[in-house]
């Protein structure tokens, strides 16, 4: 009877952190990728789920069989308070991580390679040259450097919370808008040296045109304008994987922080 007991405290343990992990894995990056199959992420969540099962142990039992004797209204219930925290979590993580891609987009709308997108076959649309190569390169810096390996660690140590608590349904709304206002704060950062060198640069074939027209600095000045911004991007690329380290640890420690647990 124990041994029963056991069993069905775990697969309800299981049971919930398959829908924290899968509604994680839809927004989290690089697994939220169209590129990764669905039975691949599937598996995945599966496999997160066994291993917090196994982490959590008699505890974990003891927390599925109350999970069992709730009533259905209260088991949708908690199931939907899963599912959330995993969403949160990934959105979160996806909102920051995106500013690379982001500040990719900023270099070409300033250099005037907004003009030229390529169709990117992952996410189904296109987008400009910059900003695609821009997030290739997050997702490779995440591989290289065990980022991923960081996200899925935060991700492990979310179950120390079993849920939402009062006070974290409090923080969502002033946690989302600090993370949108980080957001854009890295976006500038990273863009920040393409962006100030085209600006000078538009600042100084205006003061060629307007001192010598004869010279039409302006048929050429389109081309000068992207062969700088691949030079200064080129250049500013061995600070892109600190940046990326950067994102990574503060995309996991504010969602454990809105979860009331210490990375």
């Amino acid at each position: 009877m124990h041994i029963q007991l056991a069993t069905t405290g775990s697969f309800f343990v299981f049971l919930f952190a398959l829908v924290r992990a899968t509604a994680w894995l839809a927004f989290v990056p690089p697994f939220s990728s169209t590129g990764i199959p669905q039975v691949v992420r599937l598996g995945l969540a599966a496999a997160l789920s066994l291993a917090v099962t196994s982490q959590l142990g008699a505890a974990g039992s003891s927390l599925g069989n109350n999970l069992a004797s709730l009533g259905t209204g209260a088991f949708i219930a908690a199931l939907v308070v899963q599912a959330t925290i995993g969403a949160l979590l990934g959105f979160m993580t996806s909102l920051l991580l995106s500013a690379v891609s982001s500040a990719g987009a900023l270099m070409d709308m300033t250099s005037g390679l907004s003009a030229s997108t390529t169709f990117d076959p992952l996410s189904g649309t296109a987008n400009p040259v910059t900003a695609r190569t821009y997030d290739l390169f997050m997702t490779t810096l995440l591989f290289a450097t065990g980022g991923y390996l960081l996200i899925v660690k935060g991700f492990l140590t979310s179950f120390q919370a079993a849920g939402l608590t009062e006070r974290a349904a409090h923080l969502i709304g002033p946690a989302l808008v600090s993370e949108t206002a980080f957001f854009f704060v890295a976006t500038l950062e990273i863009a920040a040296p393409v962006v100030g060198c085209m600006f000078l640069a538009y600042v100084a074939l205006g003061l060629l045109t307007r001192s010598a027209p004869q010279l039409n600095i302006m048929s050429i000045g389109f081309a000068i304008n992207i062969a700088l911004a691949f030079v200064v991007a080129a250049a500013t690329l061995p600070l892109l994987p600190e940046a990326v380290t950067t994102l990574v640890d503060r995309a996991v420690s504010d969602g454990l922080g809105l979860l009331g647990v210490r990375a």
